[in-house]
C-alpha cells in the first residue's frame, strides 16, 4: 500500500517512541500524542489504546492521551473491524482501528476522536500506524518475557545484587530517597498492596498511618476517602469502585484533585515493568492559585481592554458623527451666505433701479410716479431690515443673549398689525383674520412674537405666489392659546416636513423662491422660549398650515440657552 510521505514520518515517529527502555504503560500515552498531533489526520488531540484480555474477552484499557480518566470506559468489546460511530461519552466521532497481532486476530483497537458531522478520510492511515503500535506491543511483551537481569545497573563493575550488604545498602538509599521526596508516594503490587509509601503520603492526603500501615489493600483507602466526601456525593461504594475499577488498570496517566480540605493535588500513576504501578502525589495548590489568578487577571485584562476598544470605538464613531454634523453645518452656512448675498442684492437692485429713473426723469415727474417709487424702495427697505433683524436674532438665541419678557400682550391687536404690515409690502394678497375665539390678552413677550407672525405671514405669502388668499384663525383650547396660518401655495413634500425646522434647511418645493432657511427656525426658537409649540401639516401643491400653541398661564421670565450640538 501506498501511503503519503508524511503518514510514513509518523510511522517512524510511532516506532521511535515505542523503541525505548519504558513499559507499554508508558510508551502509550506519547505514541498517541504523535498520532494526535499530525495535523494531516485532522484529529481531535484525545485517543486511547485497548489491548485484548483473553479471560474477560474484552479489550482493556492500557493508555490514553488527553483525556480525565472518568471520561473514557475502561473496556470496550473486542474490534476486529474498522468502526466509525459516534463516542458515548461526547458529541465527537469516534474512530476504532483494530491493532492486529502475528495472526489473523488482533490483539487490540486504536481508538481516535474526529469531529462530528464530517467523513473521516484518512483511515487507511490509522491501520498502518495501528500496525506500527502492533510491532511495539509485541516488542514490549517479547521483553517482559525475558529473564531479569540480577546486576546493579551503573555499579561498578557490574557488582552482582546478592553481594554481601549491598541489599541493605541500596534499600536504605531508596527509603532515604523516598521519604525525602516532597509529594506522596505509594508503590502498589499487582493486586492493589501498598507495598511502600513514605510519610508525606499519609500528611497530604490527611490518613492515619495506624490504619493503613504499608501492606494494606488501597481499595480501603479509597473507601476511606469516599466515606470523607472526597469524591463528592452518592453511593459510598460506587465511588470507591469506580476509581478501584481505573487504578487496577495501572495506566500512565495525571490529573488534579481538589481535597476537601482545600488542597490541590497532582495525582500521577506510573506502571511498573513488573505489575503495579507507583503512585505520587504533589501538593500544587499554590501553583494552581497562582495559575487561576493569572487566569483572572488575564480574563479581567482582556475585559477591560475590550471595554476601552469599546469606548475608543464609541468615541470615534461619535467625533466621526461630530464631524460629519460639522461639515454639514459649514456646507449650510455656505449655501445660507450665498442665498443671503443674493436676498440682500435683489431688494437693494431694486432701489438702485428705483433712484436711477427718479434721477433720469427728476425733471418731469408726477406726484403719482414718486408715490410708486417710494413704495418700491420702502418695501425693499423692509425685506432687507426684516433679514437683518433675522440673522441678528439669530445670533443673539444662540448667544443666549434674547431675553422674553412675558407682560400682557393683546394678541388680537397684535396679529392685526402684522398682518396690515404685510397687506402693504405686498398688496396682492388678502390676509383673512378669524380671530373672535383668542383672549384680548395673554403673558408673552410682544416684539417676539411679533417676529412670529411677521415671519409666518411673510412665508404664507411667499410660497402660494399663485393662490392670493391667506388664512388666520386663532381659538383657546386646553389652557393654550393657538393661532394657525394657512396657505394654498407650493406645498411640502413628505419626506422634508420633519426637517422643516431645521436651520438653513429649504424644501425641495422652495426651489427658485427666495428664502435663507433660518426664518422658521428663528420662530421655533421663539416659541418654545414661551414654554410653547409649533407644528406643520402640509401636501405637495395643496397648501401649508403653521399652527402656533402658547400656553395661556401668566410665565416667568426666561433667558434662551445657547445650544449644545449632540449628534447621536
Amino acid at each position: 500500500m501506498n501511503i503519503a510521505s508524511w503518514a510514513a514520518a509518523t510511522g517512524r515517529e510511532v516506532l521511535r517512541v515505542g523503541y525505548s527502555d519504558r513499559i507499554i504503560g508508558q510508551v502509550i500515552p506519547d505514541i498517541l500524542r504523535v498520532i494526535v498531533e499530525t495535523k494531516q489526520l485532522e484529529l481531535r488531540p484525545r485517543a486511547a489504546v485497548y489491548l485484548n484480555d483473553a479471560a474477560t474477552q474484552k479489550a482493556i484499557l492500557a493508555g490514553y492521551y488527553n483525556i480525565h480518566w472518568s471520561q473514557i470506559e475502561t473496556s470496550i468489546d473486542i474490534c476486529r473491524s474498522v468502526q466509525i460511530c459516534a463516542d458515548p461519552r461526547t458529541l465527537l466521532t469516534r474512530v476504532l482501528v483494530p491493532i492486529s497481532g502475528t495472526t489473523t486476530e488482533p490483539i487490540g483497537v486504536l481508538a481516535v476522536y474526529a469531529d462530528n458531522g464530517t467523513e473521516y478520510e484518512h483511515v487507511a492511515v490509522l491501520q498502518a500506524l495501528a500496525w506500527d503500535i502492533s510491532t511495539v506491543v509485541r516488542g514490549k511483551r517479547r521483553q517482559e518475557e525475558k529473564p531479569p537481569v540480577t546486576t546493579c545497573a551503573g555499579m561498578p563493575g557490574g557488582i552482582e545484587a546478592d553481594s554481601p550488604g549491598l541489599g541493605d545498602n541500596i534499600f536504605e538509599l531508596l527509603r532515604t530517597t523516598i521519604d525525602n521526596f516532597p509529594g506522596g508516594i505509594c508503590v502498589l503490587t499487582d493486586d492493589l498492596r501498598v507495598a511502600m509509601t513514605n510519610r508525606r503520603l499519609y500528611e497530604i492526603l490527611d490518613l492515619p498511618e495506624a490504619l493503613f500501615p504499608a501492606g494494606c489493600n488501597f481499595a480501603d483507602i479509597l473507601r476511606f476517602n469516599a466515606r470523607r466526601g472526597e469524591y463528592g456525593s452518592g453511593d459510598v461504594e460506587q465511588l470507591a469502585q469506580e476509581r478501584i475499577r481505573h487504578v487496577k488498570l495501572f495506566v500512565d496517566h495525571a490529573f488534579d484533585r481538589d481535597t476537601a480540605s482545600g488542597l490541590v493535588l497532582e495525582v500521577r500513576s506510573t506502571p511498573s515493568a513488573g505489575g503495579g504501578c507507583v503512585l505520587t502525589y504533589v501538593d500544587v495548590t499554590a501553583r494552581k492559585m497562582a495559575e487561576r489568578e493569572l487566569l483572572h487577571h488575564r480574563d479581567r485584562l482582556e475585559e477591560i481592554v475590550t471595554e476601552r476598544t469599546a469606548e475608543i470605538e464609541f468615541q470615534a464613531k461619535k467625533l466621526q458623527r461630530l464631524l460629519n454634523h460639522e461639515r454639514h453645518v459649514n456646507e449650510q452656512q455656505r449655501q445660507f451666505v450665498a442665498m443671503a448675498s443674493h436676498e440682500f442684492r435683489t431688494p437693494l437692485a431694486i432701489i438702485d433701479g428705483a433712484a436711477q429713473r427718479l434721477i433720469r426723469r427728476k425733471t418731469e415727474v408726477t406726484p403719482e410716479f414718486i408715490g410708486e417709487k417710494v413704495s418700491q424702495i420702502r418695501a425693499s427697505v423692509a425685506r432687507m431690515v426684516d433679514l437683518m433683524e433675522s440673522i441678528l436674532a439669530v445670533g443673539r438665541l444662540d448667544h443666549g443673549m434674547i431675553d422674553i419678557r412675558p407682560e400682557p400682550c393683546a394678541i388680537v391687536e397684535l396679529i392685526r398689525l402684522c398682518a396690515a404690515s404685510q397687506r402693504d409690502i405686498t398688496p396682492s394678497h388678502r390676509v383673512n383674520l378669524d380671530l373672535k375665539h383668542l383672549p384680548a390678552t395673554i403673558t408673552a413677550d410682544r416684539s417676539a412674537l411679533q417676529q412670529v407672525f411677521t415671519n409666518l405671514l411673510s412665508n404664507a405669502v411667499k410660497y402660494a405666489p399663485g393662490s392670493p388668499d391667506i388664512f388666520v384663525r386663532g381659538w383657546l383650547e386646553d389652557g393654550c392659546v393657538h393661532v394657525s396660518v394657512k396657505d394654498q401655495g407650493v406645498g411640502i413634500d413628505a419626506d422634508d416636513l420633519p426637517k422643516m425646522f431645521q436651520r438653513y434647511f429649504r424644501a425641495r418645493t422652495a426651489t427658485g423662491i427666495a428664502g435663507t432657511g433660518i426664518g422658521l427656525n428663528l420662530v421655533q426658537q421663539i416659541v418654545e422660549l414661551h414654554r410653547g409649540t409649533i407644528s406643520v401639516a402640509s401636501e405637495k401643491d395643496r397648501g401649508s398650515v403653521f399652527t402656533v400653541s402658547l400656553p395661556f398661564a401668566a410665565q416667568e421670565k426666561v433667558k434662551s440657552n445657547t445650544p449644545e450640538i449632540e449628534v447621536a
